[in-house]
């Protein structure tokens, strides 16, 4: 495969890739779909007005459902939305959140029409949550909790909000006393967030204690590279009580973290030689995905090193290599889908 400019692209045969007429910042499976299902939501940026779009991948109807027959994308819904779409996640089975720049919180809720359709309800919007000097300032990322169906967002303002999905109202906010701001953000526990900073910064807090400092702090910054060392997203092993993190920097490298013990916290450099995007992780043990601002695509199979906190890579390979960045990606039990700034969805069959 080549791109416009002539140039060759790695995308193997296993991928699948389908057109889109938008920038996409951010892909989300539904949850828990039947072995046979493709439904998912993406989120846009770079436009005046930008959308949340619910999607299926189905079979041509001619076919009657003949499994070697190519997929083809089926638009679902459209919910637009100011401001670029900065995060998008599951509270619970059905209740969408939508979070974008100009710091709007949009709850969609969705509905099951048929066996081959669902559509949005949308059920209130929050708006402003992050403000400087009483004036709009950026919303930068966000994460949800899908335990007690709580919300996180991040901002230019160096400001924490925790919102209550159910109720739609800020419970609390955590302030930081240099206010830098925040580039990415997870909801590891019911109680612990991390926020990585633009300061070089990983800050642990515990909500079940005072959050005007952080309970712990990890410098991003290696010894001898104190450039492009801002996280740029942060994921946790879910099988693993929620405590181990993988943090993905500016300059391509990973950080592996315990946050009970983040003073035992190391680096990965691995093959990305350009900012890490996202990071997800399988249902198949230890085996994690990441992408980069470059279009490159990531498998690493990790395994846990005995008696001590940290992991190491057995192995990893390329999946795919776009021309331009992939935003997000996102993991079910059998594929990966990917987007990015190429205005293309990509499936990959992972087994």
């Amino acid at each position: 495969m080549m791109d416009a400019a002539g140039s060759d692209l790695d995308i193997p045969n296993d991928v699948q890739c389908f057109p889109l007429s938008d920038k996409m910042s951010c892909v989300r499976w539904i949850p828990n779909l039947m072995e046979d299902e493709h439904f998912f939501v993406t989120g846009s940026w770079g436009n005046k007005v930008n959308a949340v779009y619910l999607w299926n991948l189905v079979h041509d109807e001619l076919t009657d459902g003949e499994s070697d027959v190519p997929l083809v994308l089926k638009s679902m819904a459209k919910f637009g939305v100011a401001g670029d779409v900065v995060g998008l996640g599951f509270i619970d089975d059905t209740n969408l959140i939508s979070v974008t720049s100009e710091g709007t919180l949009s709850v969609l809720d969705l509905n099951r029409e048929s066996a081959l359709s669902y559509d949005f309800t949308h059920k209130f919007n929050m708006h402003d949550l992050h403000t400087v000097d009483g004036r709009q300032s950026v919303c930068s990322t966000m994460a949800v909790s899908n335990i007690d169906q709580c919300i996180v967002t991040g901002g230019e303002d160096g400001t924490v909000n925790i919102i209550s999905g159910n109720e739609g109202k800020v419970i609390d906010t955590i302030q930081h006393p240099d206010n830098s701001s925040i580039s990415c953000i997870s909801y590891i526990y019911p109680n612990i967030i991390v926020t990585g900073r633009h300061c070089g910064l990983l800050n642990v807090y515990d909500t079940r204690q005072d959050c005007s400092k952080p309970s712990a702090s990890v410098e991003t910054c290696h010894k001898d590279d104190h450039e492009m060392n801002v996280p740029m997203c942060i994921n946790y092993l879910p099988k693993h009580t929620m405590a181990h993190i993988f943090v993905g920097l500016e300059n391509g490298s990973l950080i592996d973290c315990d946050v009970r013990f983040p003073d035992k916290a190391s680096y990965e450099f691995g093959e990305h030689s350009e900012p890490i995007t996202d990071i997800q992780f399988s249902s198949r043990e230890n085996t994690m995905y990441s992408a980069d601002a470059g279009g490159k695509v990531i498998e690493w199979s990790l395994s846990k090193i005995t008696n001590l906190f940290g992991y190491y890579v057995k192995k990893k390979h390329t999946r795919m290599q776009d021309f331009k960045a992939i935003n997000s990606i996102d993991v079910n039990a059998r594929q990966m889908i990917c987007c990015g700034d190429a205005e293309m969805l990509y499936m990959i069959d992972l087994w």
